[in-house]
Order: structure tokens, then sequence, then C-alpha cells
């Protein structure tokens, strides 16, 4: 009879999950399989796989790691899609994707309808920010946060930045130098992010880091931390359960709140001091990270105060969920505000080594605006604004950042929000699909940038040939109201930087050298995956991989060499 009964009870169960469970699944695989079959996207899809084999395809064309934004372009070429937007099936590992490299359909779901950032993107950034990120939040979170962060990054401001900049991008030509001198070859992406991580540490912490020659025990957890968020996506979804992993992360994301906190603990503290001695007139206005967020608390607590009709004698102390959101915000500064510049300044010196003319061209205005070598930095100290003159190294910049973006946007579509096609008017839905805006091939779609949107020409962005710029087709760090915060920090950097390094130097990729690097304990050497199959993409060495943002292939290795009317800047 218990037998009986026990058996009763199990069928119950495994009924129950099939009603709770099961078949929900089953419909909601069926509602997005029926609407998908008539949809645009790559033909051939199936009921039963949707475009899983498709996806598995294009895979077997590409290096093994490569970043995913590089699909949707190729799977426009090898299946002839007519359409710049398409849809891509493949649940259940993840939501639909809807791949928009249209600049006009972009705008639709970015500018004229700001689509929410889809839910990917937070978990993404938990491990290397903490929650309520600014770059992933929406509303009154993103817009508070925004509002006061934006003082750090006014015009104004940027300018008072730059000798600071120029200081830490002399201590990387020494290093170039020394890489030079022992003739030895070297990661490029590890010295180009040390150099980027020490500028935004001054940007965020008004800290000198100096992690370009010395380790620093938040930094080192930070860039541990970028290497174990799964990078993977739909072909290694279970990667962030790996106990290895969730236990680095926690012990990561420990060291990074206790460093960060200390910092913000003894600058509210010291602040407070400040403000309390009699007769002294308020500190100057800062305009770091760390200030602007300090001041923005203080002065909702002055106004809190007011409201109570009398000034607190009690010692200042910080509100716990204040410190936690401005521990986040920061963490958040640290990693946007140097992944985008080191991947730039590794790009445009490899774009740069490949098209001689256009090195000769950048060095040539660099001899007729900055003058000799050894001057240039401090010409360009005394004179910030020196730097707005060489438009042709601005043209670089911008043509590495449409080459070769960092990053891309994901949004998450919304019932009832359809995007329309610029040329028929037609309509489809981006409800329940991840709606992805991928940079790299928007910006090398030859429907939008023309035959030449492959090749590296600088002279596309000079003021003469504006006008036959895409309209909107530049994009690396979106458009409208949630593009990037530090957009013109990233490039200021990147203008000194090569103002610095290009006439003194002269680099030369060394993918046929991996050997030698097979043991300096990066994250490539250890990472087999990076040397097994094909080493070029469409005749590119130093294709992108996913790490934090696209990175160049194993760290872009080089060799550097110092001719002999090439000298480090003093």
């Amino acid at each position: 009879m218990l037998d009986l009964i026990t058996a009763h009870v199990a069928v119950a169960l495994v009924c129950a999950a099939v009603l709770t469970y099961v078949i929900p699944f089953l419909v909601k695989g069926y509602r997005i399989r029926s609407q998908l079959h008539k949809l645009p996207g790559p033909p051939g899809h199936s009921m039963l796989w949707g475009h899983l084999k498709i996806m598995g395809e294009i895979m077997q064309d590409v290096p093994l790691g490569v970043h995913q934004h590089v699909i949707p372009l190729r799977m426009k070429k090898k299946y002839n899609i007519e359409t710049d937007y398409f849809y891509i099936d493949v649940w259940p590992l993840m939501d639909p994707l809807l791949y928009i490299f249209d600049p006009d359909v972009a705008q639709q779901v970015t500018v004229d309808h700001a689509l929410p950032k889809h839910p990917t993107l937070t978990d993404f950034l938990i491990p290397l920010a903490g929650p309520g990120d600014m770059v992933s939040s929406d509303g009154s979170h993103w817009k508070k946060w925004r509002t006061i962060m934006n003082p750090g990054f006014a015009a104004s401001h940027l300018m008072s930045l730059v000798p600071g900049i120029v200081d830490d991008s002399l201590v990387f030509c020494e290093k170039m130098a020394e890489h030079a001198e022992k003739g030895e070859v070297f990661r490029l992406e590890e010295d180009a992010t040390r150099l980027t991580v020490d500028i935004i540490g001054k940007v965020t912490l008004d800290l000198k880091l100096n992690t370009q020659r010395r380790p620093n025990e938040m930094i080192t957890a930070f860039r541990e931390q970028v290497q174990l968020v799964p990078n993977e996506g739909i072909f290694d979804p279970l990667a962030m359960w790996r106990p290895t992993g969730i236990y680095k992360r926690w012990r990561n994301s420990r060291i990074m709140i206790a460093y960060i906190g200390k910092v913000l603990d003894e600058r509210f503290a010291r602040a407070g001091a400040v403000d309390e001695r009699p007769g002294r007139e308020k500190k100057q206005r800062k305009r770091v990270i760390i200030d602007l967020a300090l001041e923005a608390y203080q002065s909702q607590q002055a106004g809190s105060e007011t409201g109570k009709g009398h000034a607190s004698r009690q010692p200042p102390q910080m509100d716990a969920e204040f410190r936690q959101a401005a521990i986040t915000q920061i963490r958040t500064f640290i990693f946007a505000g140097h992944d985008t510049t080191s991947s730039t300044i590794c790009y445009a010196l490899y774009m740069l080594q490949k098209n001689p003319d256009c090195m000769a061209q950048i060095r040539k205005e660099h001899d007729e605006i900055l003058g000799d070598v050894e001057g240039t930095p401090q010409a360009i100290k005394d004179d910030p604004h020196v730097l707005n003159k060489l438009e042709y190294t601005m043209c670089v910049v911008r043509e590495t950042l449409r080459l070769w973006p960092a990053a891309s946007a994901t949004r998450a579509g919304e019932p009832g929000f359809m995007i329309r096609d610029p040329k028929t008017g037609e309509a489809y839905p981006t409800e329940g699909c991840l709606v992805w805006v991928p940079h790299y091939a928007l910006h090398r779609n030859p429907a939008v940038w023309g035959e030449s949107a492959d090749q590296f020409d600088p002279s596309r962005f000079l003021a003469q040939n504006e006008s036959q710029l895409p309209e909107n087709g530049w994009r690396p760090f979106e458009k409208g109201q949630r593009n990037c915060i530090g957009q013109e920090l990233a490039i200021l950097e990147a203008r000194i930087i090569l103002a610095l390094t290009v006439r003194s130097f002269d680099f030369q990729t060394a993918y046929d050298c991996l050997d030698e690097l097979k043991n300096d304990g990066s994250h490539y050497a250890k990472d087999k995956r990076f040397r097994k199959g094909r080493q070029n993409l469409d005749g590119e060495e130093a294709w992108p991989i996913l790490r934090g943002s696209a990175k160049p292939n194993q760290g872009m290795p080089l060799l550097d060499h110092q001719g002999e009317s090439l000298e480090p800047p003093n």
C-alpha cells in the first residue's frame, strides 16, 4: 500500500513539473520558432534547431575565440541576406538576436526610441562593477549618476588633465625604449592597459597608481576579474557557474571594494574636516570622480538637515547605500575608462605600421605642429589646446575606432515597439529580442561605407571630406543620451599617446614569435584556445577577441625598434 502511495506521489510530482515547467518551455519555444521562421534572417531556419546549426557553421569559418561582433556581417555575406538587420534564433541558449548594422535603424533603437539596456549587460558588469552601475542601468538611477559625473568630463576640465596624461605616457615611452633595447617580443596590450589604468586612476580616485612600474592589489584583482568574466556567450553558457570562477570573482570583488572603500572613507573624512574649520574658505571644487560623488552626497545631506530645521552636531557618517553605489560607479569608470583607449592605441599603431604612407603623414604633422621630438611633451603641457591642431592625428584615431571599435550597443526589445525598414517602411518586432547594434559590422558594412569599408583610410575624416561621410554611420561610442560619457577623454588620451610615440618607435607585429611569450604569465599564454586553429581573419593577424571589450588577438605581440633618427621623448 505504501509503495502504491509513493508511486502516486511521484507521478503527481512529475505531472506538476511537466505542467509548471516543461509545457510552458515548449510553448515558448514554439512561439519563438514560429515567429522567427517568418522574419528576415539566414535561410534554412529550422523549427527544431532554429539557427543554431547555421551559427555553428559560421563559427567554423573564424578563429577560435574571435569576438562575436564579427559574426553578423560575415553571416550577411555568406547567406546573401538582403537587409542590414536580421534575426538569429538561438533559443533556448539565450533570447533571439536582432542584429542591426544599418545606421538609420540603429538610430531608431538608440536615439529616436532609446530601448533599455538588455539584462545580459547587467549580468556581464556585476562582477566588474557591482549592482547598479550607470552603464547598464536605466531610468532615474542612471540619470542621477550621469548628472553627478558629467562635470568630470567637461571639455575645460579634460584640458587640465593633459599634463598628468603626458607624464604617464612618458613612462609608457620609457617602457617601449626598454623593450627596443632588449630586442624582446612583448604584448603591446599589456603595456597599453597599464598606461590607461594609471590615467583613469587619477581621473577617478585622484591617485597615482603607477601600475606601469609596480603591482597594485586593486588593479591586479580588477584585471583578473576581467579575464574571469565569461566571454564565450552562447557557446559556453555554463561558464559563469564553475566553482573556481565563482570563488575568484567573489575574492576579487572583496579586494576592489575594500580598496576603493578605504579611499572613499578617507576622502570623506578629510572633506568633512576641511569644511568644519572655522574661518576657512571652502576648498576649490575638484572634478575627479570620487569628489564629484562625495560632493553630491554632501549636498543631499545638507538639504536633508536643512529640512529638519537644524544642523546636526553628530560627526559626519556616510550612508551605507550611498557608499556601495559610489564604489560601484568608481569600479565602472575604472573598467570603461581604460578598456577602449588601450585597444585603440594597440590598433592605431598596428594600422600605421601596416600603412607606411599614413605613418609618414602623421609624423609629418607632428613635426610641423609639435616641433622636435624631445620638446613635444613640454609643448603639449604648455598648451594642451595644440592637440586640436593635429587634424590628421584625430583622423587616425577616428578611423581606428571605425575599424576596431571596442564595444557594441545591446538593448532589450519592448512589446509593441517595431523597427522600420528605411526604404520600404515595413515594420518588424523587437519584443523578446536582444537588440544588438554591432559597431564592428556597421563600420565595415559596404552598404554604409562603400567598397573601401575594410580599408584603413584616415583621410576620409578630413574636413574637406566630411560631406561624404555616412550620416550616423560612425558610432563607436554610440549616440543619443546614452552615449559614452568618457568618449572625449578616450580620444584625448589617444592623441597624446600617438603624439609621443609614432616618431620615436617603429613597431613590427611578431605573431610568428609567440613561442617566446608562452611563459610570460599572461592570460593569453594560459588560455590554450588562442594557440589553436587559424591565426588569420580576412588577412588580419590582430583579429579581435572578447576580454571585457574587443582586444587584439594574443595581446598584439610586437617587436619595437628605435631608428637612428627616432629617439624617445624626454
